[in-house]
């Protein structure tokens, strides 16, 4: 099981929308002292890289090594959803390969 919780979801939102001009398909790398990211842009000239370790996150859990491919376009059309404020949860279960987003409002 993958559970993340981000208190300042507006955060995420910005790190993600950044790269997505440089890398459209990245694959996360998640362990028990965090997530990290490295992918290099198409014309092979610029590599990304982020770390986002378990302490910085609300609620941090992850059972078991995994690595998810996700497409940096679709994340950040899907996190527009959420308020700058609002907490956003990701969750994923070790033995399916979808990710759930939470968007939750700190004020109600």
């Amino acid at each position: 099981m993958l559970e993340l919780r981000l208190l300042q979801g507006g955060l995420l939102k910005k790190v993600l929308e950044a790269m997505r001009e440089l890398v459209t398909d990245a694959n996360f790398d998640c362990s028990r002292s965090g997530c990290s990211l490295q992918a290099m842009d198409s014309s092979h000239v610029a590599l990304v890289a982020l770390l986002l370790r378990s302490d910085g996150f609300d609620h941090f859990r992850c059972d078991r090594n995994r690595s998810m491919g996700m497409n940096l376009n679709h994340v950040t059309k899907l996190l527009r959803c959420a308020g700058n404020d609002d907490i956003i949860t990701l969750k994923a279960d070790d033995d399916g390969d979808t990710v759930t987003f939470m968007f939750e409002s700190p004020s109600q």
